[in-house]
């Protein structure tokens, strides 16, 4: 029991920083992005706009992720990457907030997604560095309960911090709200920084020419990680159109008036119910098959995606939320396992950051399809809310696709489960 509870304690130590890197991150993208954005664009431009400011820097930031996790590899030191990406973005964050424009606000999310990737891609090496096979499904669990109770934690704050742009709004009481957003998302951030620095121990990582392998079968696992990078993208592009454009959806397709504290309060639900899921997945993630768990995740998801862009009116959306919530807390907890377990031995830097690219690259690509699907469909119909609805039935389609690619992965069978 001791060991297990000392094992436990090193795992949430390792995860301090997901928890500062969603509480980023959902009160970025759950608010204060759409804050700026309506707070500068006309409406029938803002899918247009939204796109454009999700995909700022998104693509640089996968080159960054893939540099840093590399260079990480390189120098077997994950700290140092971390500390420089996580102050840069402190900075970031701050021009962020204070932008008198638009275009402003792009180039600032562009330095924001830059700066916290270079600290991301060497972060997520960590638990593969540290956790043997054996034990990275329960540690999976760990991150995805400290990530997703960072999503909570920065929804709430936006919730509390941002201010809804409106005619009848002062705008330096939209600028105020942001700034003390910036202050709150940099105390939180570098609170988790000093965790990890202290924390964990910045040991040299194996190089993969230290291990002892075959010529040529040094990663039979290749073909399956790939299928893990493709079934992860399809899922992300459409977890993508739920953050960025939710809110708007409850504005044009639903007509409630104040849209950004009622988007705020379903992504709460959601996130609520996924950190329940967090907890069985913990227990069993080790014992029993993950892409089991991870494809009965995808059909909550999918089917969650397809009632919502169907309702009428706000009434079942709550239920819907809870339904959403559960599948995403069920394939987050262990999906970040599967991919460990599918690694070679010394090259988790750079590896991880390809693996990412499974959120990273939909991040850009998903608005991007959205934002002109929603602008164009909506113009075309001479309904603004038409576009929106079709975004959730996108949704749909992208992870019953996910889950397609999820059955090419084959799950290795590790020895040594205790």
């Amino acid at each position: 029991m001791v060991q297990a509870l000392k094992r436990l304690g090193n795992q949430a130590v390792l995860s301090a920083f997901w928890f500062a890197w969603e509480v980023h991150w959902a009160a970025l993208l759950g608010a204060a992005m759409q804050a700026q954005t309506a707070r500068f664009i006309a409406p029938g431009a803002i899918g247009t706009a939204t796109a454009i400011l999700s995909g700022a820097g998104a693509a640089c930031s996968i080159v960054a992720q893939y540099l840093a996790g590399r260079a990480s590899d390189a120098a077997r030191r994950r700290i140092p990457f971390i500390i420089a990406g996580t102050l840069l973005d402190v900075v970031a964050l701050f021009g962020f907030a204070l932008a008198p424009s638009f275009i402003v606000v792009v180039f600032a999310v562009f330095a924001v997604q830059i700066s916290l990737n270079i600290a991301g891609g060497p972060y997520q090496a960590l638990i593969p560095d540290k956790v043997p096979p054996s034990r990275q499904g329960g540690a999976s669990a760990v991150m995805a309960f400290y990530r997703l109770l960072g999503n909570a934690i920065g929804l709430l704050a936006a919730k509390k911090l941002v201010v809804q742009p409106d005619p009848t709004v002062p705008a330096t009481s939209v600028t105020h709200g942001l700034v003390m957003l910036a202050v709150f998302l940099s105390i939180v951030l570098l609170f988790a920084l000093a965790v990890t620095i202290i924390g964990v121990r910045d040991e040299r990582v194996a190089k993969q020419d230290e291990q002892v392998s075959k010529p040529g079968s040094d990663w039979p696992e290749r073909i399956s990680f790939t299928w893990l990078v493709v079934s992860r993208s399809l899922v992300s592009m459409g977890l993508y159109l739920i953050l960025p454009f939710f809110a708007f959806f409850l504005r044009f397709s639903l007509h409630v008036q104040s849209y950004i504290q009622m988007s705020l309060n379903m992504l709460l639900a959601m996130v609520g119910f996924s950190l329940i899921g967090t907890i069985p997945a913990y227990i069993l993630s080790d014992r029993i098959s993950k892409k089991a768990v991870m494809f009965g995740a995808l059909f909550v998801l999918a089917a969650g995606a397809a009632v919502l862009s169907q309702l009428p009116t706000t009434q079942y959306v709550t239920a819907v939320a809870i339904a959403l919530g559960i599948g995403w807390g069920a394939y987050y907890a262990v999906d970040w396992a599967l991919a460990c377990n599918l690694l070679p031995a010394g090259r988790a830097g750079a590896l991880m950051a390809i693996w990412n690219i499974g959120a990273s690259g939909p991040q850009v690509l998903s608005p991007a399809i959205g934002g002109v699907l929603v602008d164009r469909i909506g113009a075309a119909a001479n309904d603004p809310g038409a576009g929106y609805r079709l975004l959730f039935e996108l949704l749909a389609v992208y992870v019953v696709l996910g889950a397609i690619a999820l059955g090419f992965v084959r799950e290795p069978v590790r020895e040594g489960k205790e």
